[in-house]
């Protein structure tokens, strides 16, 4: 059975969560309608209300102040991929929103509908961990900023409450000289959910040693993912073949321990392995064994 709903569109992000504040019980969001509108027509939602803020300027701006780049819930993975900012401060953030569905999913799906969703194998997820990003929500009448880790808490499930808006995103930038990758295995080339998907950053210092390493995971974790083991173990160190295979085999490990051995373990682990071989390579253009570099 499809849902019956009243349909609002608020003229400003103040008014939008005025009406939250009061009526978010009710009441079911709508950003780009990517996720929301198949499960409307399954009859999995059911609200008396649904608030369309995607046209809401306040939540589709990208600015950089402070240390911080800011990235508002409404912005479309369109945007990511066309922004110079996204490029020249987070371009891992803008090769994960290249790699989403198709053109037309990408020009209305937005990074906060991605997040609140909290689906395992979001594409957004990882670069934004590697960022360190956090999450501005305003509740009752309050702005608070939690990390991912605190909004999704499983999948498909996070800390959001009834009424809760999430406004923008705070990422730490890491302009040049960091380097990063965003690399992903799917069923397919194009328009596939993504079985496991990394986002790694690094800075290499002007001897050749890795100053800074960041390397998030999806896919495999109940909640987003940061391999901070391998990250310790990477810092300090050049980078090389042998040095990458212990970052696969420390991460993978890792993340086994954490969401347990599953029928999919037997597949995902050695794609993971080799996927992280492959990132880092790429990343640090560094040979791999098999070209030669034992």
């Amino acid at each position: 059975m499809r849902s019956v709903f009243q349909y609002l569109r608020p003229a400003s992000l103040e008014d939008a969560a005025a009406w939250l504040e009061k009526n978010g019980a009710s009441t079911v969001v709508f950003a780009g309608g990517t996720d929301l509108m198949p499960s409307m027509r399954k009859g999995e939602v059911a609200c008396d209300y649904v608030l369309d803020i995607s046209r809401l300027e306040e939540l589709k701006r990208i600015e950089l102040g402070d240390n911080l780049l800011a990235i508002g819930a409404g912005v479309t993975y369109t945007d990511l991929v066309e922004s110079d900012l996204i490029h020249a401060h987070a371009p891992v953030v803008a090769a994960a929103a290249r790699c989403v569905g198709s053109e037309q999913i990408r020009n209305v799906g937005t990074l906060g509908g991605n997040v609140g969703n909290a689906s395992p194998a979001a594409d957004s997820i990882p670069g934004l961990m590697a960022h360190n990003t956090r999450v501005e929500i305003v509740r009752q009448g309050r702005v608070l900023t939690q990390s991912l880790e605190e909004v999704i808490l499983g999948p498909y499930h996070t800390s959001l409450k009834p009424g809760d808006l999430i406004t923008k995103f705070l990422l730490e930038p890491l302009p040049s000289p960091y380097r990063a990758v965003y690399q992903r295995i799917g069923r397919r080339r194009a328009m596939s959910i993504a079985r496991i998907n990394l986002a790694v950053a690094a800075k290499v210092d002007s001897s050749g040693v890795i100053e800074d390493f960041r390397m998030s995971i999806g896919s495999m974790t109940p909640q987003p993912y940061r391999a901070f083991s391998a990250e310790r173990m990477a810092c300090g160190r050049k980078p090389e073949y042998a040095l990458f295979a212990e970052i696969a085999s420390t991460a993978t490990q890792d993340m086994i321990k954490r969401a347990g051995v599953r029928s999919s373990t037997a597949y995902k682990k050695p794609a993971a392995e080799g996927l992280i071989l492959k990132s880092l390579s790429e990343l640090f253009n560094a040979p791999t064994f098999e070209d030669g570099d034992q």
